[in-house]
């Protein structure tokens, strides 16, 4: 069987991101590796795939946020009449420029569209050290109003639509930290999620619904919460959307899962009426909210038309009016970026056998369609399905992975290659990765761990990792390759770990700890706990105080978990990864590793990378760590 090639994997296909339907139009973001990782928005329409789309923002626009570290949603786009209007955030200078286009139907060209620019790209916002990002077009009052990070906090602010070179108008200022702004423009109210830095905000946060003034100032607020819904235990909201009719829905975890909650509001939002338990569902319709611009669910009228995971696969549904919910029959088990318009819905959507691409259902005739992000596909004797794989892990609960057998099995015991999500809050995808994909048609195994701590499984498996990351996420991910072994799905003497950034401490740790793994690679790694907690940035200052412990009180734990301080535990040879231009784990903490595994001679390589940061985005270095990787495995566990 032909092996799958590094270049396939991740040189050619673009990244789509925050799809949206605009009018009778589709608009996407696309991250392109062989731009080296340049953003882009594009347009085509709605249903028509085999129409080439159009890119609204060439070279060198590059649509990007940095606000909280991790950015998201630099884009915003409303239709007046025919105009299309976009403002965006640019990577280049941070600021937040606007663009209108014209459409004119060509009748003698059917096939084809086209939108007209009608004045050049403006920037609206002075040049600044401030970060935006997460905005909504109020057309009412022609201006956009958003998100701003800034050395004070996080503030709602509007700029005008018609000048240039703005200073921003401030409407809400906040010490905590800001997300998910929603605007019902015709009641002329706000919603956000806002958080303290104290508490990550899948963890802790409150939902606040305020009243716009004819001065855009914010009045009449509401603060939902924990103890405004009743409940003695903390809770987060997810994603608050309006639907046409002024209601407010939002996901919230009062449950234990993130289930979908009614706000009803009167015009003033003094009478407030809250239906919950609508839709109870054990299952998770949110996602760990580490960038803006996630979407899960969307309104469709009365109804709300959204995705769920349960049992690591994510299923599509009609959430109705009548409480009923009604599964979406289509093949697709892992959706993001969900938004309807009408009775259309577009979405990121894959399945075990299909690569990610933009995916568009007709919630009517349920007719559908699929675009991949990448031209290239694999026939289905060349892909390994993931199969869910239960497991006895830490404290003897039950953990979940996904499993990936060989496809090109030349010998009885595969090699074994355990990998985990990063985050550490994330959960492991369920839809093709080519990148496992690479392994198992090499002849490798893969699996994918949901060590405790994941999000997908609900509140109580997500706080398994309270004060225990470097433990059971460790244990986790012994106990899967343990119990694949015992099971006769692995070679006991070529089993390998990898990691990338929170993955890469977990498996550092796996190394530190056990002699099971007998090789590893790492990407821009966390490995000194202490100076993590010294030098984070604000979103995530008192991430530490959860996943390990207050500093002052715990200052044992952070060195006895930090790898930094252990190297001499690590025995088995480690290829790492790092960019120099890191700015959320400094390179020289894997230049640190090295070394020291240098002094006691044992197999290690680095590979530095000058102009990537944290999470590499050009194509060609993602390629070169994959093809080293896989080079390095093959010398030293004599594959």
């Amino acid at each position: 069987m032909k092996m799958l090639d590094a270049e396939k994997v991740y040189g050619e296909a673009p990244i789509f991101k925050e799809p949206r339907i605009i009018g009778d139009w589709v608009l996407w973001l696309e991250q392109r590796p062989n731009e080296k990782g340049r953003t882009t928005a594009l347009i085509r329409p709605w249903k028509n795939k085999d129409l080439s789309p159009q890119e609204l923002t060439p070279y060198p626009s590059d649509l990007r946020t940095k606000i909280h570290g991790y950015g998201g949603a630099p884009l915003t786009a409303t239709l007046n009449g025919s105009d299309l209007i976009l403002t965006w955030i640019d990577n280049k200078d941070n600021c937040l420029w606007m663009r209108t286009w014209s459409y004119e139907e060509d009748n003698e060209k059917p096939s084809s569209f086209k939108f007209t620019p009608k004045i050049q790209e403006i920037c609206l916002s002075k040049h600044h050290n401030d970060y935006l990002a997460g905005g909504v077009i109020d057309l009412e009052k022609n201006i956009w109003i958003g998100l701003m990070e800034d050395e004070e906090g996080d503030h709602i602010v509007s700029y005008s639509l018609k000048k240039t070179d703005q200073y921003p108008k401030f409407i809400y200022s906040s010490q905590g930290l800001l997300g998910y702004l929603a605007l019902n423009s015709k009641d002329r109210k706000l919603a956000w999620v806002e958080w303290e830095n104290t508490s990550m905000p899948w963890d802790s946060n409150e939902l606040k619904l305020a009243k716009l003034d004819e001065n855009i100032n914010v009045k009449n607020i509401v603060s939902f919460n924990n103890e405004y819904l009743k409940c003695t235990e903390k809770i987060s909201f997810f994603n608050p959307i309006w639907s046409n009719t002024g209601d407010l829905f939002v996901a919230e975890d009062s449950s234990g899962w993130w289930n979908i909650t009614k706000i009803k509001t009167d015009m003033n939002n003094n009478s407030i009426t809250i239906s919950q338990n609508q839709w109870t569902i054990k299952a998770e319709i949110a996602f760990p909210q580490w960038v803006l611009g996630m979407s899960s669910f969307s309104c469709v009228g009365d109804d709300v038309v959204g995705a769920f995971a349960q049992e690591g696969i994510w299923t599509l549904a009609l959430f109705q009016e009548n409480g009923s919910i009604k599964i979406l029959d289509q093949p697709f088990i892992e959706f993001s970026g969900l938004h309807s318009y009408q009775n259309r819905l577009v979405a990121i959507a894959s399945s075990s056998e299909i690569t990610e691409g933009i995916f568009e259902i007709d919630l009517l005739d349920k007719s559908w369609e699929h675009t991949p992000a990448s031209l290239f596909s694999l026939a289905l004797t060349e892909i390994s399905v993931g199969e869910s794989f239960w497991f006895i892990g830490s404290n003897e609960e039950n953990v979940h992975a996904w499993y990936y057998p060989p496809l090109n099995r030349q010998i009885l015991l595969p090699p074994l290659l355990v990998k985990s999500h990063s985050g550490p809050t994330g959960m492991a995808h369920c839809g093709l990765d080519l990148e496992v994909q690479f392994w198992t048609s090499r002849g490798w195994a893969v699996v994918d761990v949901n060590y405790g701590g994941s999000s997908g499984f609900g509140r109580e498996y997500r706080d398994r990792l309270r004060g225990n990351w470097g433990v059971t996420d460790v244990l986790d991910c012994t106990k899967a390759a343990q119990s694949l072994i015992a099971s006769c799905k692995a070679d006991k003497d070529r089993i390998a770990i990898l990691g990338s950034s929170a993955s890469g401490f977990t498996a550092l740790g796996c190394l530190m700890s056990t002699d099971i793994f007998n090789i590893g690679a790492c990407k821009y790694a966390v490995t000194d706990l202490i100076g993590m907690a010294n030098s984070t940035h604000r979103f995530e200052e008192f991430y530490l105080d959860y996943l390990i412990g207050n500093i002052e009180n715990d200052y044992e734990k952070y060195l006895k978990r930090s790898p930094i301080e252990y190297v001499n535990s690590i025995n088995m040879p480690l290829i790492l990864f790092h960019g120099l231009k890191d700015k959320v784990i400094s390179s020289e903490q894997s230049i640190a590793i090295k070394d020291e595994l240098l002094k006691r001679g044992i197999p290690v390589q680095i590979n530095l990378f000058e102009n990537e940061g944290h999470g590499f985005k050009d194509g060609k270095i993602k390629v070169d760590v994959l093809k080293k990787t896989e080079a390095f495995f093959r010398q030293y566990l004599n594959i």
